[in-house]
């Protein structure tokens, strides 16, 4: 009999136990028992399963049981084997992010085992104490006067990301490949102190140890999803988030720029020399070297592929809709002109563009959820329902942005919801609370001198390849565009 006969053999014992073993006990039933309404699960998947299929992306998953549920404030997944509450009523969602905090501080992230994957100890992965310290250290890092002084470095990466263009065929840019070389760029500079070149160079190995930690295939799901739900498996195969040469390669890249600061006494207004500046003072906070690389990382996996799809989603949208385009492309000339050029004082002043910027979220936020854990018993603000320690909950931030109830004709681009209140209920792109992302400053600072950049120089339009409606890649959690965005740039006259 052959090895790959005896394996698919032994697959099938597997699944055969697995499904007895789902069907036997009482795990299906949680939610039965705590009277909270629900779909029953399949083994192994939950309610997923379509997801894993690439039938159906994760984000089509959870709208569908918010369609389902909408008349509900809550309602029961499983997530594999794992239970999940999926809150529907924003008020609860609230509740959970700022006034019950106490009992919700953590993610569901913070089981991952960053003794064996030292790059995750970072502040997204963070819990209690230690998240409490270095969020008192990271906050800063995006006040005013650190992002001002932080932005020359942003804008010369939008002045090559202008000269790349002037020398590049524009009637059919690949918008996401532009913006994700451009991010690149933007977080090499500001967050390790380097320049990655990826603009300049579509071979950079910076750009393609970035694109090969992002791409999203069903191993990465598999491997992730195993990560969170079923950690001891994930341990007992031995499995790791990131591939060793990927760690290798961002680590080393750290520690060369740590040791050249260090030798030379050059300081940067970087990311990386607010934590050496931590690690140099006697606040009692052990800085390690170990802790400033996976923070450091962290810097860059959040704002990397966050703010290139945010670009790209924004520069679609506006392709396809004129008369904004030349509304914002009016404010940014202006803006430009009035204050010397793209400086910090000009972005700051570009209003309708930030509008923009927020309507794109809103329509297609990056990361289209955010999950919360139980860190200390109690009851479900205005419900009955009692939560208990590490039932994990899940907040569909997509499916609110995208409901009527909170956005009248929720599906229409409409810059001008964002006239009187820049963060209006119901708009949770970045989260909410003591745990939203402390970098969403800075996050726009890259997404309005990206557009400022662009739109001041061309016109962006649709091209042959630019598809008529967004449908959400199955693979990737992150909203991507299936089949990605081209478009044209045509330049101004």
């Amino acid at each position: 009999m052959s090895l790959s006969v005896i394996l698919l053999l032994i697959v099938i014992v597997l699944i055969l136990l697995l499904t007895v073993f789902h069907y036997t006990t009482s795990g299906r039933k949680y939610w039965l028992l705590k009277r909270v309404p629900y779909r029953e699960p399949c083994p192994i998947f939950g309610n997923f399963g379509p997801m894993f299929m690439m039938r159906r992306s994760y984000t089509k998953m959870l709208q569908f049981f918010y369609d389902k549920y909408n008349n509900e404030k809550y309602v029961g997944i499983f997530q594999a084997r794992r239970p999940t509450l999926m809150v529907i009523d924003l008020d609860i969602a609230k509740h959970i992010f700022s006034t019950d905090f106490p009992c919700f501080s953590d993610r569901v992230s913070v089981s991952t085992d960053t003794r064996r994957e030292p790059l995750l100890r970072n502040l997204a992965n963070m819990s209690g104490a230690d998240w409490k310290a270095m969020r008192q250290i990271v906050t800063p890092t995006f006040s005013s006067a650190k992002m001002k002084a932080m932005f020359p470095l942003v804008a010369d990466c939008a002045q090559t990301l202008k000269q790349v263009l002037q020398e590049g065929s524009l009637d059919e840019v690949n918008v996401h490949d532009l913006m994700t070389r451009y991010t690149t760029d933007v977080i090499g500079s500001c967050a390790f102190g380097v320049d990655p070149e990826s603009l300049k160079n579509s071979e950079s190995p910076f750009f393609k140890m970035a694109n090969k930690m992002l791409k999203p295939n069903r191993s990465t799901i598999l491997k992730r999803y195993c990560r969170t739900f079923s950690p001891r498996l994930f341990k007992l195969l031995n499995l790791r988030t990131y591939s060793a040469d990927v760690e290798t390669f961002f680590t080393s890249i750290i520690n060369q720029v740590l040791t050249e600061r260090r030798k030379t006494g050059v300081q940067r207004k970087d990311f990386l020399q607010l934590m050496l500046n931590v690690q140099k003072s006697e606040n009692g906070f052990p800085m390690t070297d170990a802790l400033i690389t996976s923070n450091s990382f962290i810097f860059m996996l959040a704002g990397l592929e966050s703010s290139a799809t945010t670009l790209s989603f924004c520069l679609y949208e506006l392709a396809k809709a004129v008369d904004i385009q030349n509304s914002v492309r009016q404010e940014i000339l202006e803006c430009l002109e009035r204050h010397g050029g793209l400086n910090y004082e000009a972005v700051s002043a570009m209003r309708l563009t930030t509008q923009v910027v927020q309507e794109t979220l809103r329509l297609h936020p990056p990361t289209p959820l955010t999950t919360r854990l139980c860190t200390a018993p109690c009851t479900l603000t205005g419900t009955d329902l009692k939560i208990k320690v590490k039932d994990p909950v899940l907040i569909p931030l997509h499916c609110i942005q995208r409901d009527s109830k909170y956005f009248p004709d929720p599906d229409k681009f409409d810059p001008e919801r964002f006239n009187e209140d820049l963060n209006p209920p119901g708009f949770m792109a970045f989260g909410d609370g003591p745990r939203s992302c402390p970098g969403v400053r800075f996050a726009q600072l890259i997404a309005l001198a990206g557009l400022a950049t662009i739109l001041s120089n061309y016109i962006v339009e649709p091209c042959a390849r630019t598809t008529p409606h967004i449908h959400y890649d199955p693979r990737s959690v992150m909203l991507k565009n299936k089949g990605g965005i081209w478009l044209k740039f045509k330049p101004q006259k």
